[in-house]
């Protein structure tokens, strides 16, 4: 597409101080990206109106966080709008009483079928892993990352300390790690 780092160091520069026609630029290049996260995420749960409405939810978050994203913790504005789409998905998803399926939350980065490939089998060992936590960890982790529950919330309904609620999310957070890392699945990012 011809449409490489430095043009979208420009982009994005015009973006953060509040130019109309960057935004307008942004949305024509990444809009069927976006909608394709969006509707991988909430197409079974939702309406294409809900899709379409999340859509432009996160194009305003997009625009009303431009002066905060870090070019460098992010490797493109593509990398950076996907997360915003995700979490407003996900917020869709939670407001709508609906839950995140453990192999639904994958986050096409890119457009390439190998990579999709390869997110799809690290959700495939993520789902397998997690059958590897104690029963109450499993569900305190599934209530917090698939069900977004809040610590007090789990904790509440586990009649535990928040702090343990933590700790065990922490472990399996670790866990995880390790199986993925073992796995071949190493992510030199923080």
């Amino acid at each position: 597409m011809g449409f490489g780092r430095m043009d979208e160091r420009r982009l994005l520069k015009k973006l953060q101080n509040g130019d109309e026609k960057a935004f307008e630029k942004i949305i024509d290049i990444y809009s069927a990206y976006i909608v394709k996260i969006v509707g991988s995420l909430i197409s079974s749960k939702g309406t294409k109106e809900d899709i379409e409405e999340v859509v432009a939810d996160t194009f305003i978050a997009l625009w009303q966080t431009a002066e905060r994203i870090n070019y460098k913790k992010y490797s493109s504005i593509k990398a950076y709008i996907a997360v915003i789409a995700r979490n407003k998905a996900k917020d869709w998803l939670r407001n709508n009483g609906q839950d995140l399926q453990l192999l639904d939350d994958v986050l096409l980065v890119d457009n390439s079928l190998e990579q999709l490939i390869v997110q799809r089998e690290q959700q495939r060992i993520i789902a397998k892993t997690l059958k590897q936590l104690k029963p109450l960890d499993w569900k305190i982790f599934v209530a917090y990352y698939y069900q977004y529950k809040k610590i007090e919330e789990i904790a509440r309904e586990f009649q535990m300390n928040p702090q343990t609620v933590k700790t065990r999310l922490r472990r399996g957070r670790e866990m995880l790690k390790k199986i993925l890392i073992k796995e071949g699945y190493n992510n030199n990012e923080n």
